[in-house]
Formats: structure tokens, sequence, C-alpha cells
């Protein structure tokens, strides 16, 4: 069986930050370029003209100008079809750079939810933001992560607004793996993300073994996975935000020896956790 491929986050992002801007020309041969495949990190797309349609999660969605596009970790997702004229912009996200509050906003939405409109008294002061996101991110400005990070922090709040404010949200069928996987993601907190699998389990009131295959038949990776997930995504945000040393870190996460979480997020990332501070404040 072919598997699915899973794609990491560019190696021109700054600061766990992406964003480009896709002309007509970019978007030819649309739904032949954009196979099926998962990316590990958040994406945006904002379509300023033309139209297009992606499916995602098996769901096909129907992208115009003026709306905005949201795919979340780990979603399968590829184009189908798109206008000549269509263009906009797509921005690639590290999930440890967006707040709690607006990762619980994104996190709650379905697939048909992720797609929204833009509210035309709102839309020029989105656009200029994205914008001047995307003339710094193509600048040689000093301090250029400092100067994207706070423009994206500002682009991250709107989006989360626009989502959390939309008036009418579609209703979609869960099937009982969807609705398990769900509740499961609501139980990860920065207390909970070192608990065993059973812990999970037992408050969802279903066994360790259903939970697992319920959590793989969603999203493709294990109950264990997603723990981890949680536990490095809240790492990195200390060690983006954090002059906290490593050891002091470890232990703010709940962990007795600092040696060992140093060698879980070299084993989970690839990299040390000085590594990951050095490379994302460059």
């Amino acid at each position: 069986m072919k598997k699915i491929p899973i794609y990491n986050q560019s190696p021109d992002a700054v600061g766990g930050i992406f964003i480009a801007y896709h002309s007509p020309d970019d978007l030819a041969d649309f739904e032949t370029r954009l196979e099926a495949h998962r990316d590990d990190f958040f994406i945006f797309f904002v379509l300023t003209n033309g139209h297009a349609v992606l499916k995602c999660d098996m769901i096909d969605i129907e992208i115009n100008a003026g709306n905005i596009l949201m795919i979340k970790p780990l979603q399968i997702h590829h184009g189908q079809d798109g206008t000549p004229d269509a263009a906009g912009y797509y921005i690639g996200v590290a999930p440890f750079l967006i707040p709690n509050n607006c990762l619980e906003v994104f996190q709650s939405l379905t697939v048909s939810e992720q797609l929204n409109v833009i509210d035309p008294v709102k839309q020029e002061e989105l656009l200029n933001i994205i914008q001047l996101l995307h003339r710094s991110f193509t600048s040689s400005n000093s301090n250029k992560t400092q100067i994207i990070n706070g423009l994206f922090n500002a682009l991250i709040y709107h989006f989360a607004n626009l989502y959390a404010e939309s008036k009418s949200p579609v209703k979609e069928f869960k099937n009982q793996s969807a609705v398990i996987y769900a509740n499961f993601k609501k139980l990860i907190t920065d207390r909970t993300f070192l608990e065993s699998p059973s812990y999970f389990a037992k408050k969802l009131n279903i066994t360790t073994s259903h939970l697992n295959d319920c959590v793989n038949a969603s999203s493709g990776k294990s109950v264990t996975y997603w723990l981890q997930n949680a536990m490095i995504i809240e790492a990195q945000r200390l060690l983006y935000y954090a002059e906290s040393e490593v050891k002091e870190i470890a232990f703010a996460l709940g962990f007795q020896d600092h040696t060992y979480f140093s060698r879980l997020f070299k084993k989970i990332t690839k990299e040390t956790p000085l590594a990951f501070r050095k490379k994302f404040r460059e």
C-alpha cells in the first residue's frame, strides 16, 4: 500500500513562519501538482482572486476570492481544480507559534468550518497585514525574525477572531472514530501530556486498544505520538520565548530527569533543545 507522504516545513521558513504569494502562473495545473499528502504544520490559504477546489480529509472545499482556508497538521489534502485567474497567499506556521487560545479555536473546527469568508469590512485590514508580512519575509532587514513574529501574532489573532465569530458553521457528520479522536485531543493539556494512553482511555470509558485504533484511523498517528507532540510543542514554545535553561524547562514540563527530556526531544525533532533554540532565533 502506498504511504501518504508527510511533509515538513520549508527550510526557507523564518522563525517557524513561511509565506508566499501564488500568482495564476504559480497555480497552473493546480490539481496535478499538489498530490494527496499531510503536512506537520498549520497552513492558511487566503485567496485574493479566482476560484479553487481542494479536497481535505475526503471533503471537497470550494475557495473563492475573499475566502480563507485553514489546514490542520496531518490532515490529508490535495488540489482538485482551479480557475486560470486563481491567486492568493500561502502561509505555513509551526504549531508551537500558535497561542493556546487561538489553537483551541482552530482545533475545534470541523473540516467544513475550516473554510471561512473574510468579512468585507475587515478584508482590507487583514490583507494589509498579510501583505506587510509577505514584504517583511522577502526582505533582508535586520531583526527580520522579530518583525515577522510580531506581524504574525497580529495576523493569527485576526484569523482566530474570524473563525470564532463565524455566524454560519456547517454541521458535519462524524463517525465514532472521529468523535473519540476529537474528545481525546480535548483532554490533552500541558498537565496531561505525560500521562499514559490508558489514562485517556479511562477518561473516555473505552479500552486503550480501541482508543489507539480510533486515533490512528482519524489521524494516521498513535495516541503516544499526539501526547509527545503536545509536549514538544510546549517545550518549543518555552525554548523560543523564554530564557530559561533546558534543565529548568524540563522540570517545568514535569520531567524529573532533564537528560531524558533532552534525549526525547532530540529523538522526536532530530535536534537538541539548544540547537532548536539557536535555529529559530537566528
